[in-house]
């Protein structure tokens, strides 16, 4: 498996090239029209889309990429934090290798809306991530999904919360091997090297 890492939008108008196309952390309103519809474009011909951590604080205001993201949105996080991550799919690629629980640090993203119609593959046990509160959010109750993943306008999405600290990538945090393994069978499944969004 090949990848290229870019920042430049022109790389938006040769996306035919790739199987996948990886929003890792991107921030804000960083498409232009051109850009965006060539992800849409990419997405309808088929093509999967993996995003990560803070492609939720991206393209705010652009239905169509909050539909891919699974209908939801980044609100706010509590401060970096340590929690229990609960394999709720284990017969995922991506999770079938996970113990029913596991300890990990992140940012514990809130969103709004929350994920609808996706297959949801890891959540954050709210008693330990402590990131409820009793009013200013609308909250997620007894379910707060960190992972899932879904087809969506003729393509695949992969999607993850999670990965704000640099040691998960790098090596050294607590559990990284779960993450960057759940992170790269997701990117696999994305590209159809492995079976998508198993149920």
């Amino acid at each position: 498996m090949e990848a290229d890492y870019t920042e430049d939008l022109g790389s938006f108008t040769r996306l035919n090239n790739y199987n996948a196309v990886v929003f890792l952390s991107a921030n804000r309103d960083t498409l232009d029209d051109t850009a965006q519809t060539n992800l849409k474009q990419f997405v309808r011909r088929g093509g999967g889309f993996v995003g990560i951590h803070n492609a939720f604080g991206a393209e705010y205001h652009w239905p169509w990429y909050e539909g891919l993201l699974g209908g939801a949105n980044f609100y706010d996080h509590a401060p970096n934090r340590d929690g229990t991550v609960e394999t709720i799919n284990g017969n995922d690629v991506s999770t079938e290798f996970m113990p029913d629980e596991w300890e990990f640090k992140d940012e514990w993203y809130n969103l709004v809306p929350y994920p609808s119609y996706v297959n949801v593959l890891l959540e954050v046990d709210e008693d330990t991530s402590l990131n409820g509160r009793d009013s200013g959010h609308p909250g997620h109750g007894e379910e707060h999904a960190v992972s899932w993943c879904h087809y969506y306008d003729g393509g695949k999405a992969w999607l993850t919360t999670l990965g704000h600290n640099v040691d998960v990538w790098t090596g050294g945090a607590t559990n990284d091997e779960f993450f960057q393994d759940h992170v790269m069978a997701g990117l696999e499944s994305a590209i159809g090297m492995q079976p998508f969004c198993t149920l």
